[in-house]
């Protein structure tokens, strides 16, 4: 399995209204793409350190193929307004027993 981790800083007192839009707009997106297994909005429990999405794929080609066809691009558009800056983005292999 792979995963992507985009942590971004939002503006405060936005916290609620990002994960409502992620879960209802953009979670449906990333879901209905081949291979996802689930993507998760990572709340800090420090308001000072930024806002983790982590999405979950079968393989590493299924994350790359959702990257490369647009799809990453719209749903980072739909909540593009709560960032305060561009989101750092990596990858993750995920090794299990």
């Amino acid at each position: 399995m792979s995963a992507r981790v985009a942590t971004f800083r939002i503006t405060p007192g936005t916290l609620d209204a990002l994960r409502q839009r992620y879960y209802t707009e953009c979670a449906p997106l990333v879901k209905a793409a081949d291979g996802s297994i689930d993507c998760l909005v990572l709340e800090p429990v420090d308001e000072q350190d930024p806002v983790a999405v982590c999405t979950v794929w079968r393989t590493e080609a299924d994350a790359a193929a959702y990257e490369a066809g647009g799809s990453a691009t719209e749903v980072a558009g739909r909540v593009r307004e709560f960032f305060l800056g561009p989101p750092d983005l990596h990858s993750y292999r995920i090794q299990q027993r």
